[in-house]
């Protein structure tokens, strides 16, 4: 007896290790090649991480070890004894196959990858059959015949009545997919499930609204006055500069600057980005009555500039503000638009700082000694010259005055890094903020189709772009700077439906949120949370810890969080860009659950204008798809080659409109890639955009061949 129970326990560790280094060869082949070739069935290319693998690995070994058991306990016979108990196992593991795979698919967050799905099921079978036969001719078994026994017992038990509910069975994860993509019932109750398994977590922590009533067209920041606790700047990315009163929602917004008619449009990531006050900030001329901002200019018809210029918010009339622009930088770059960068901060050492995105560059030049791109630069716009000197070398893309650089900036003397350059090697610095109490300059590095990244800047270090991201290597051999000092991210995360686009935030310092005293606040706009990293946590990696869920704001996608800031009392704020056609942004602060009035669920109250608007929808479209579908959607957007997919749909193509209908193109936006079979890098939107927007967008893409006259 005893030697009959070590047996089995033996025979199901045994198969445990089949399943486990089935799933483990699979995923390796998968990332190579196909088991189902495309021209059978045109699969998307799905990113899975080796940690999404090791998950799958678990739930499999859970569901296999169910399935042994199940069967030794039925048969109380051990596996490959015989035929037909293999036969019935092979029954089990069918099903145990099957709800593995729909455990994968409804509750978890994890990118079902069909070709892995499919590997693991080809593999997993080879092993257990190769396992039988190797045993069965060690009993005595004919080499020669005994594999066509195997098959005899397997069609029999196939087309037996059990069998044939087996393999019902394992055709539902196919069958509901069908069904989630042209049923709308059932695919809502799929979802149901998905968020029954995968909650949004809950907080302390909410928002409400610190200017209540008041809402914006695209904010992009707000801060605090220099000189008035309860007077709150925000920036519209069209150009307007407003100032509004926390303490009084009655008191109407005063606008203080309107760049809008030097912008040209505003679609892509283009627009009004960042801004900051002189340290010595006073609205008396005596003083440093000055504002910074940094902005596109896209009305040139080849290329654009991106700017950062000075204003002047002493002079009484908006005319005059406006006219007291002083250029101090003027860089020109490719019409593309994307990657921009944003942020701009002044130091505790008095000095300005200026994100950079890699994209901020003539197509003629991309070398760090010849354009600012890719980095942060440092200034002294004070032009102290017993702090500063003249730069030693020349800007010839656009212009660069009232400046000097810092006699102490690290890459002073490198004739392969213009002197201006304070970091190097990001991608994409939307926002930055430093740490009032240690000077550190925390940084949010918008990644490309797999990593975000948080980035503490240090003097002179490069930060790896575009050579690595988070913890992969792209791939990408390019010719950097000599000596350099490389940097990795402090903290990293991989994307999934929704984390997908980091937005730098604070070091929070005060006791107006307790337990989070000198966290790392900061944000993601996709899915509008706000979350908390320790920075003080002993890691060796920078995906060691995990960001925990702080709160979420009303607006979600490319309308999320655009800006995480501290005010002087504490108090952290957030803006939330909001629609593209209307003003539906807003100013929102951190606050205990319990004084939290805004919900996610009310952005489901808020519905764009009625009525088909061809600009507004085409803006729509470039803000929210431009980036991997293309400006005229031919499916050359600057990420497209990124994401993995083999061929991206050209919308201006008559041949793609021809494949598809209207019904077609409005499953994939609302269900996403995953939803409709194709690749998950396409998030769904149902939920998202309103449906008046995307049956809009729909119209829009099909207008798109006539627009672009493409045959």
């Amino acid at each position: 007896m005893r030697d009959n129970a070590l047996k089995s326990i033996l025979m199901i560790c045994f198969q445990l290790i089949l399943i486990s280094i089935s799933v483990i060869v699979a995923y390796y082949f998968s990332r190579h090649f196909d088991i189902i070739p495309r021209k059978i069935l045109h699969l998307p290319t799905v990113y899975v991480s080796t940690s999404d693998m090791w998950t799958m690995l678990r739930v499999f070994a859970v569901t296999y070890a169910i399935q042994i058991i199940t069967v030794l306990i039925i048969t109380r016979i051990t596996a490959f004894e015989t035929i037909n108990r293999f036969a019935l196992e092979y029954m089990f593991y069918l099903v145990a196959y099957t709800t593995g795979s729909l455990y994968i698919f409804l509750a978890t967050t994890i990118n079902y990858d069909a070709q892995f799905i499919a590997a693991f099921g080809v593999f997993s079978t080879l092993a257990y059959v190769l396992s039988y036969y190797v045993y069965g001719v060690k009993n005595g078994e004919s080499i020669f015949t005994f594999p066509f026994r195997i098959f005899a017992s397997l069609i029999k038990r196939l087309f037996s009545l059990s069998g044939l509910l087996v393999l019902l069975y394992f055709i539902t994860p196919l069958l509901l997919g069908k069904a989630f993509v042209s049923d709308r019932d059932i695919a809502n109750k799929i979802t149901q499930v998905r968020i029954f398994f995968n909650p949004i977590e809950e907080s302390d922590w909410g928002f409400k609204n610190h200017l209540p009533g008041k809402t914006f067209a695209q904010p992009v920041l707000a801060k605090q006055s220099p000189n008035d606790e309860s007077e709150i700047y925000v920036l519209e990315r069209k150009g307007k500069l407003f100032s509004a009163s926390s303490l009084n929602s009655d008191l109407p917004t005063t606008l203080v600057i309107d760049l809008s008619d030097k912008l040209g449009e505003v679609e892509i990531e283009n627009g009004a980005l960042g801004f900051a006050f002189h340290p010595r900030f006073s609205e008396s001329i005596d003083e440093q009555p000055y504002i910074y901002v940094y902005y596109t200019d896209s009305r040139p018809s080849e290329f654009q500039y991106n700017r950062l210029s000075r204003f002047d918010l002493s002079l009484p009339t908006l005319d005059e503000r406006n006219l007291s622009e002083e250029i101090i930088l003027e860089m020109r770059r490719s019409k593309s638009g994307f990657h921009n960068g944003g942020s701009v901060e002044f130091g505790l050492d008095g000095f300005l700082y200026l994100g950079l995105g890699e994209g901020v560059h003539p197509k003629e030049a991309t070398r760090y000694n010849q354009v600012f791109r890719s980095g942060v630069l440092r200034l002294d716009i004070d032009m102290d010259e017993e702090k500063s000197a003249k730069p030693t070398m020349p800007f010839n893309h656009g212009l660069a005055q009232n400046y000097l650089v810092p006699k102490d900036n690290p890459f002073i003397g490198n004739s392969d890094v213009l002197d201006e350059y304070w970091a190097l090697g990001l991608r994409n610095p939307f926002r930055f903020n430093f740490d009032p109490q240690t000077g550190q300059l925390w940084l949010g590095d918008v990644g490309s189709t797999v990593w975000e990244e948080v980035n503490i800047i240090e003097k002179g270090k490069h930060y790896q772009f575009p050579g690595t991201e988070g913890e992969s290597w792209q791939g990408k051999r390019v010719e950097e700077p000599e000596n350099m000092v490389f940097q990795g991210p402090y903290y990293a995360y991989e994307h999934n439906a929704y984390d997908r686009a980091v937005i730098g935030g604070v070091i929070n310092r005060g006791e107006t949120y307790p337990g989070l005293e000198g966290q790392y606040i900061f944000a993601d706009n996709y899915s509008a949370k706000l979350f908390m990293v320790d920075p003080l946590a002993e890691q060796s990696s920078p995906t060691d810890q995990k960001a925990v869920p702080l709160a979420r704001a009303n607006q979600y996608a490319q309308r999320g969080i655009s800006s995480v800031v501290q005010l002087r009392s504490g108090t952290i704020l957030v803006t939330t860009l909001g629609a593209a056609s209307s003003p539906t942004g807003e100013v929102l602060q951190l606050v205990d659950a319990q004084y939290a009035d805004i919900t996610a669920a009310e952005e489901t109250t808020k519905q764009a204008p009625s009525g088909y608007n061809e600009q507004a929808t085409e803006e729509l479209f470039a803000v929210n798809c431009a980036r991997c579908h293309g400006v005229t959607g031919d499916g050359n957007g600057p990420d497209s080659e990124m994401l993995g997919v083999e061929e991206m749909p050209d919308f201006t193509s008559p041949l793609y409109q021809f494949s598809v209908d209207s019904t077609d193109i409005k499953a994939i936006i609302e269900l996403g890639g995953i939803g409709v079979n194709k690749s998950p890098m396409m998030p769904p939107w149902k939920g998202f955009l309103e449906p008046n927007q995307i049956d809009h967008l729909v119209t829009y893409i099909e207008s798109l061949p006539d627009k672009h006259h493409k045959h």
